[in-house]
């Protein structure tokens, strides 16, 4: 009975200790075009946060789709950079342009934006899912009741 007694209060006190730990927020910095990630003192790219949202399945999804959407979006916008360049180099060798590359580009850079803007969405979506998550964190409570005592956990 009082290694069980002890061993009660052993994890009261441990899980007292978890909660006490201080919890610095993921957030998010950036201007219209482009966003940083911060904690503490550390600076984590859109791609690093999948690794970090691992154990968060909602967060983990968001992140991955936010981060699909940037990659598909800065290919749009470097072939569309590209295509609408090209007609003007031609021109400025001598060389007959084709100015519907221009178009073409310029469209590649037409759909990229609304992609950028979405992914950005969806990653601050998840960053404060992940937000949520990690306040919760684990807690635990001892609940002293007239027949007995009881532990609770949740994580």
């Amino acid at each position: 009975m009082k290694s069980f007694l002890l061993s009660i209060l052993l994890i009261c006190i441990a899980s007292g200790s978890l909660e006490a730990q201080a919890y610095s927020p993921l957030e998010v910095e950036g201007n219209f075009w482009s966003q940083n990630y911060l904690q503490d003192t550390v600076e984590y790219k859109l791609s690093e946060l999948i690794d970090l949202f691992e154990g968060n399945a909602k967060a983990n999804h968001l992140i991955r789709k936010a981060n699909n959407q940037h990659d598909l979006a800065r290919f749009l916008q470097v072939s569309g950079t590209f295509l609408a360049i090209y007609p003007l180099f031609n021109a400025a060798i001598g060389r007959e342009p084709n100015y519907n590359m221009s178009l073409i580009g310029l469209g590649f850079w037409g759909i990229s934006v609304p992609l950028e803007i979405s992914s950005q969405h969806k990653a601050q979506k998840a960053v404060t899912l992940y937000n949520q998550r990690m306040r919760e964190g684990l807690k635990a409570h001892l609940l002293i009741q007239n027949k007995g005592i009881g532990l609770s956990l949740r994580f």
